[in-house]
């Protein structure tokens, strides 16, 4: 659970002030907002409210779609290794395995992967589909003296209860010349803005269907690229990239919206139609998804 006594911002340390629900907490000098939301992964009566089939045909095609940009900048990012050496890479969070399969594949660095999920669920259906996950939460999954090449948080630093702790850990499992890639909503993405509008005018769904309330594993935190960056300093990484990756296209938008309403067909349908419209600006607005990645400040340059 996300310490629901937390008083401080993890990013800059100034007081966390009431936000938006009697949940809800906000930084009113760098942004960063908090969620004193309880995490029930595993549970059977929380499971119960995902369609899983249903998640998979929202979020699948999106997500790899992301994935191949996250690989292609790794591939980039990361230095010059032997040709007959496969660099090392961990998901943390790996849910159903997309990134882990895709990234054993990729053609421009066939990766060495490993994945991280604390879903039972998630993790079955990965290896029915043919990908082993290790069980458990990062880092205490690893083997103390584990080290890779690239650590990727897929959409999952948000659901993690100490945030800076867990970029610590993956520093200290990096190799030389590592990277720690993130990918995670942006609390100045047009979506969440709209959203908060709308909570203030007392209609809440929207609000707190973004923070995934009532769902197994709830959204924590809500960061944007500048707190989050100085979140990263404080642990020793430095912001070397920083994108945006796309948070809603029309395949799959139905799909989206209502894996976690199973009953509410109607008022699914309401939501669709409105926005259908805002699919096609949202190109043009700030991201709702924002991906940076990090290394070490103590790299030498080139390594």
């Amino acid at each position: 659970m996300n310490d629901p006594t937390q008083t401080r911002c993890p990013c800059c340390n100034a007081a966390l002030t009431p936000g938006l629900a009697d949940w809800h907490r906000r930084c009113r000098i760098c942004g960063y907002e908090s969620a004193a939301l309880q995490p029930v992964i595993n549970d059977a009566a929380a499971q119960a409210r995902i369609d899983e089939t249903a998640r998979a045909q929202a979020l699948r095609g999106l997500r790899e779609a992301n994935f191949r940009r996250l690989l292609g900048w790794i591939a980039q990012d990361l230095p010059p290794c032997a040709p007959d050496v496969r660099p090392r890479l961990l998901d943390v969070g790996a849910g159903q395995g997309w990134f882990v399969r895709l990234a054993r594949q990729w053609p421009q660095m066939r990766f060495d992967v490993a994945g991280i999920e604390p879903d039972a669920a998630a993790r079955a259906i990965a290896q029915e589909n043919g990908t082993t996950l290790r069980a458990g939460f990062f880092p205490a999954a690893l083997v103390p003296q584990e080290r890779f090449d690239a650590i990727v948080f897929n959409d999952s630093l948000e659901h993690l209860s100490a945030p800076g702790a867990m970029l610590g850990a993956a520093r200290a499992h990096l190799l030389p010349g590592g990277l720690v890639v993130v990918t995670l909503p942006n609390a100045r993405g047009a979506l969440y803005r709209v959203a908060c509008a709308l909570r203030r005018m007392g209609l809440r769904g929207p609000f707190e269907r973004l923070w995934q309330v009532g769902l197994p594993s709830p959204h924590l935190h809500y960061f944007d690229p500048d707190n989050l960056a100085r979140l990263a300093a404080a642990q020793g990484l430095d912001v070397i990239r920083r994108q945006r990756l796309d948070s809603l296209r029309y395949r799959g938008l139905y799909a989206r919206i209502a894996y976690a309403r199973p009953g509410k067909t109607a008022s699914s349908v309401l939501i669709w139609l409105a926005l259908l419209p805002l699919a096609a600006m949202l190109r043009a607005l700030p991201g709702d998804i924002m991906a940076l990645a990090l290394r070490a400040v103590d790299t030498p340059p080139g390594s």
